[in-house]
């Protein structure tokens, strides 16, 4: 009984809001938006309506240049918490770090003010950047936004480096390069590529999401694993380079040089429905190299 008044009384309803909205004139369009004008960095129309412009929020952005510093107290070790780096090896010292940044003078709002994060730390080196030195280890982090322009960096090529991408990635490009480096190096990234250029390794680097290119020069030491969750693995060797491999691509191909001869283990590898898998020696055996993707190719060139 009770449902069957609710029903009556919903009809009812729904028949007056019916007959309301067709008795109800339709609307004029709005008239277009008068021509709006700037102020302090915002843009403002006459309808009262606003949109930030690229001049920031409320204040203008000044002009960006390159600045070069050296880190003091380095330690025996490089822990770099970047993204968007290019490291290139040489035969000082010192580390040596370039990066485009903003005037801070020019921003009036900031003056007598420092960047800080919620990890506790703080700019105390004028590019934005946190670094410290403690047992042994130097690490440097971004404490700020992510700078849009890639970070350049200068490091001993014999001086172990370990890079931990982050959120920064999701704002730049996240590419991490590393070259001419003669030490073991580390690297974890969740989007951008990894590229090296002329290392000899250790070498363990995990992507989550981006290519992993690497070419070797002698003397070549491992253990070397480039792994890449989604992405390919591009790797090229000395042609005469051995070693023992654990090759495997859940969803792609494998792709080899004649050079390089495999020869089969007692237990032949299992591949998967959409990819394949190698395991066993690369001419002969040598160094222990591990070549991983979830969905991608893997590619085995020699050195050219």
């Amino acid at each position: 009984m009770m449902i069957g008044v609710a029903l009556i009384f919903a009809s009812a309803l729904q028949a007056q809001v019916n007959e309301t909205v067709e008795s109800v004139a339709a609307p004029k369009p709005p008239n277009p938006p008068k021509k709006a004008r700037a102020v302090s960095g915002v843009v403002v129309s006459n309808s009262n309506n606003f949109t930030y412009s690229s001049a920031g929020f409320g204040r203008k952005k000044g002009p960006k240049n390159w600045k070069e510093i050296k880190v003091p107290n380095l330690g025996n070790k490089l822990l770099l918490k970047l993204d968007n780096v290019y490291i290139e090896g040489y035969k000082g010292n010192d580390v040596l770090i370039t990066a485009k940044v903003e005037e801070s003078e020019e921003n009036d709002r900031a003056k007598g003010l420092r960047v800080i994060n919620g990890s506790g730390l703080s700019d105390n080196s004028g590019l934005g950047m946190n670094i410290k030195t403690e047992g042994g280890v130097t690490e440097i982090s971004m404490v700020g936004m992510p700078l849009e322009d890639s970070i350049r960096i200068k490091i001993p090529m014999d001086l172990p480096v370990t890079i931990k991408g982050g959120r920064g990635a999701m704002f730049n490009a996240g590419v991490i390069e590393l070259k001419d480096i003669r030490a073991e190096v580390e690297v974890a990234s969740t989007i951008g590529d990894v590229n090296l250029l002329n290392v000899t390794g250790p070498i363990n680097v995990k992507v989550s999401q981006g290519d992993v290119t690497a070419k070797f020069v002698q003397p070549v030491k491992g253990p070397i694993s480039l792994v890449a969750a989604m992405g390919a693995v591009d790797v090229a060797f000395p042609k005469n380079f051995g070693a023992n491999v654990d090759v495997k691509s859940s969803m792609g191909n494998i792709y080899a040089a004649d050079e390089f001869q495999f020869e089969k283990p007692a237990e032949e590898a299992k591949s998967t429905p959409m990819g394949n898998a190698v395991k066993g020696k690369m001419n002969g055996g040598g160094q222990d190299v591990i070549l991983k993707t979830s969905m991608g190719d893997i590619y085995i060139r020699t050195q050219k």
